[in-house]
């Protein structure tokens, strides 16, 4: 992590050097140290290089010489026969956060105000609490500090991925031959895990695909990415069937996301001049074909597989309909019927065919701004839990 050396210490550049004294110091001697430097919180006590203890001063003034005629019972006795049981000592190499850790498991309410540093068999100095908690409060502001730059760095990365992501999609609106398209997605985050586009093919064909990753972020942007550069790959090969260029999709994504993550992905392909609609899918929402010649709007539900980069050399079935003068395909995301009232109520299936029964014959643009206002009215909000995809294909009378 950026300057993440700067905001760990160990004990050693905490620690305060202290002159230690003989375990044969009289008890009046070592008050006369305390009283003669009012920072000393403890003593070291050593016996020659060897450490034996330490007096602190709570202890000493508090504990021992605070009860009737202490100080003459004790006055010109050695020092040794006050130290300190048990007490606490700590290496120098120990990360402060650590220390503070160990402190907490043997003195819960930190009623120790300092302890010793020993290395070997020698007190290297004395750790008072306070230094150790400021320490501790330092670092985790340079560590806060260093945290929000790279938060910063990365939300600019994501938002910069972001753009870049929405760059490659086509234009919102445009015509091919007697088709006119229109689409677009709303996404729930930075970078989206919904994709759409829709691409010429030879014999004066249309494709258009719908797509929709697990998940969101940057990871499931790496996979629609993916799913974008294999499907121009794909087609400039000269695959171009709907149920060939899914096969091909789902082993690059396999390759990408290692079946951490899948995509739902529909394709369709229109002749105009036949009048034909040829679709593969792979476990995406199901799309709707509105008839012009009879009126009714039908829900495509023979075509579906597995999702892409769940099982390797997976085959896709197609199904074919008839796309006349005044039909129209309407593809999309579960984002839309996912969509949530204040109630916690889903936009839902029936909303949908309601709304697309009464708006389904008007331009494709104008269509689906409608449908985003309607699920804007609905939510309550401009920013959905889920990427919101549209994409709307017509055949012009």
């Amino acid at each position: 992590m950026e300057n993440a050396h700067h905001v760990t210490h160990c004990l050693r550049e905490i620690v305060k050097t202290t002159e230690t004294i003989s375990p044969d110091l009289a008890v009046n001697d070592v008050l006369e140290i305390f009283k003669n430097d009012p920072s000393i919180l403890a003593i070291p006590v050593a016996d020659g290089r060897r450490f034996c203890g330490v007096i602190s001063r709570k202890l000493l003034f508090y504990h021992h010489l605070g009860r009737p005629f202490a100080l003459e019972l004790y006055g010109k006795k050695p020092i040794r026969i006050l130290l300190e049981k048990n007490c606490v000592c700590m290496e120098p190499e120990l990360e402060v956060s650590d220390a503070l850790a160990r402190l907490l498991a043997v003195d819960p309410l930190l009623e120790t105000d300092c302890f010793a540093v020993t290395e070997g068999e020698q007190c290297i100095g004395i750790v008072s609490v306070s230094d150790l908690m400021m320490n501790i409060s330092a670092n985790q502001a340079l560590l806060l500090g260093a945290l929000e730059r790279l938060s910063a760095r990365i939300t600019d990365e994501v938002r910069k991925a972001g753009e870049i992501q929405q760059a490659l999609l086509p234009l919102p609106d445009s015509s091919f031959d007697k088709i006119r398209v229109s689409g677009g997605i709303t996404t729930s985050s930075e970078i989206g895990g919904d994709y759409f586009d829709y691409f010429p093919l030879g014999n004066d064909r249309l494709g258009l695909v719908v797509a929709d990753v697990s998940g969101h972020g940057v990871q499931s942007g790496m996979v629609t990415t993916a799913a974008k550069a294999s499907l121009h790959t794909l087609i400039s090969l000269g695959i171009d069937t709907p149920a060939e260029l899914l096969f091909g999709m789902n082993n690059a994504i396999l390759t990408t996301a290692r079946q951490t993550l899948l995509m739902t992905c529909l394709i369709a392909v229109i002749n105009p001049k036949q009048g034909r609609l040829v679709i593969a899918n792979a476990g995406h929402n199901f799309p709707y074909l509105y008839k012009s010649g009879t009126g009714s709007l039908e829900m495509v539900e023979d075509a579906s597989g597995f999702p892409l980069g769940f099982e390797e050399n997976c085959r896709f079935q197609e199904c074919s309909a008839t796309f006349e003068a005044g039909d129209t395909l309407f593809l999309y995301s579960d984002g839309i019927v996912e969509c949530t009232d204040k109630a916690g109520e889903d936009f839902g299936y029936e909303r949908l065919e309601a709304f697309l029964n009464e708006h389904v014959t008007l331009p494709p643009d104008i269509a689906r701004k409608l449908l985003l206002e309607a699920l804007e009215k609905f939510t309550g909000t401009r920013s959905f839990a889920d990427d919101v995809t549209i994409l709307i294909a017509s055949s012009t009378l």
